[in-house]
C-alpha cells in the first residue's frame, strides 16, 4: 500500500503534467474553452480536425464576401470584406463597391438599431428578433465592439448584417475633417474584424449625414468603398419616449407616407438606457407582419433612404 507521502506526491504531479498540458499546448486551450476560438482560417481547421465545435467559427450561411463576388453579390444578402482597406490597398486591390441595383419591393422594411452592441438590450433585442424569425441590421461602434466582442459574435452567427457607426461616436471628433471621419471607421473596421473575421462594407454617420456631410465627405465614402445607410422612419427612441409612443411613432408614419413602403428603413437604438425599444419591439414587428412586410437586412441593395 503507498504511503500518504507516496500518494500525495503522486498526485501532485498529475495535477502538474495537466497544468504544464492546458498552459503550453493553444489547442487545449480552445478545448478548454470554446468561446475563445478566434475567427481565423487556420485556426477553424485546426480546431475542426481536434474535434472543437465548428459553430463557433463557422460564418453564419447568408453573408457573401467582397473578395469572392465577380460582379454583384447575390440578392438580400450581408456583405463583407475579408480585406481591410489598407490590406486592399497593399494588394492592388480595388477599393470600390460593386455596382448593383437598388431592390424597390411592394412592402418593404429594414429594422436598424445604432449604438450597440450593449451588455444588457442588445442580447434582450437579440432574443426577440430570434423568436420573431426576424433579421436586422445593426450598425455599432467601435468602443462598444471591443467592450462587448462575444456580442458582436451573436449578432453576426444569428445572420444579422453589421454596419459601422464610428469608434467613438462623438461629433467633434468625427466631423472635424473627412479625414477624422474615415479614420475612425478604418479603425473600427479592424476591430469588428478582429472579432468575427471580416470588416462590413455599409456604415451609418452619427446623427445623420445632414449638417454634417459637404460633398468631400460623399466622394471619400465612395472612393473607399463604403455604402452609407440612413434612414426614413424614426421611431423616436433616442429621447426618453415610452413604449407606446415609439410604437405609434412608427405605424403613423408610414400610414402618411407610403411611398416608402418599397423601403422603409426604420431608426432605433440598442445602446444603454433603451428599455422602452425593447418593450415596444414585439408590437413594432408584429405591426409590420400584419402589414404584409417584408423584412430585410441592409445591403448593397438597400436604395437610398430619401
Amino acid at each position: 500500500m503507498l504511503s500518504y507521502s507516496t500518494f500525495f506526491s503522486t498526485i501532485c504531479r498529475i495535477f502538474v503534467v495537466i497544468f504544464l498540458f492546458s498552459s503550453l499546448s493553444p489547442l487545449a486551450v480552445l478545448a478548454w474553452d470554446d468561446e475563445n476560438i478566434p475567427d481565423d482560417p487556420d485556426i477553424t481547421t485546426l480546431a475542426s480536425q481536434v474535434g472543437i465545435p465548428k459553430t463557433k467559427v463557422s460564418p453564419p450561411p447568408n453573408v457573401c464576401y467582397l473578395s469572392d463576388i465577380p460582379t454583384v453579390p447575390q440578392s438580400g444578402i450581408a456583405l463583407y470584406d475579408a480585406l481591410t482597406l489598407p490590406q486592399r490597398q497593399k494588394a492592388g486591390l480595388p477599393l470600390g463597391l460593386p455596382q448593383v441595383a437598388p431592390y424597390y419591393g411592394q412592402k418593404v422594411v429594414y429594422l436598424t438599431f445604432d449604438d450597440g452592441p450593449d451588455p444588457d438590450i442588445t442580447p434582450l433585442i437579440l432574443d426577440i428578433l430570434t423568436k420573431e424569425n426576424v433579421k436586422a441590421t445593426f450598425f455599432v461602434v467601435g468602443t462598444q465592439a471591443e467592450k462587448y466582442p462575444a456580442i458582436l459574435r451573436r449578432i453576426f452567427h444569428a445572420g444579422h448584417a453589421i454596419g459601422n457607426h464610428s469608434y467613438n461616436h462623438v461629433y467633434r471628433d468625427l466631423y472635424h475633417s473627412t479625414n477624422s471621419f474615415t479614420s475612425q471607421l478604418q479603425h473600427t473596421d479592424e476591430i469588428i474584424k478582429g472579432v468575427i473575421g471580416v470588416r462590413p462594407v455599409i456604415c451609418r454617420a452619427p446623427g445623420g449625414t445632414t449638417g454634417t456631410f459637404s460633398k468631400e465627405y460623399w466622394n471619400a465614402l465612395s472612393s473607399q468603398g463604403y455604402k452609407e445607410v440612413g434612414w426614413n422612419i424614426e421611431s423616436g427612441d433616442a429621447s426618453h419616449t415610452k413604449a407606446d409612443k415609439l410604437i405609434t411613432n412608427i405605424t403613423n408614419q408610414i400610414t402618411k407616407h407610403s411611398f416608402l413602403w418599397s423601403h422603409s428603413i426604420v431608426l432605433m437604438h440598442d445602446g444603454r438606457g433603451h428599455s422602452e425599444t425593447l418593450k415596444a419591439l414585439p408590437d413594432i414587428i408584429t405591426f409590420f407582419k400584419t402589414e404584409g412586410f417584408e423584412f430585410r437586412v441592409v445591403t448593397l441593395e438597400t436604395p437610398p433612404a430619401w
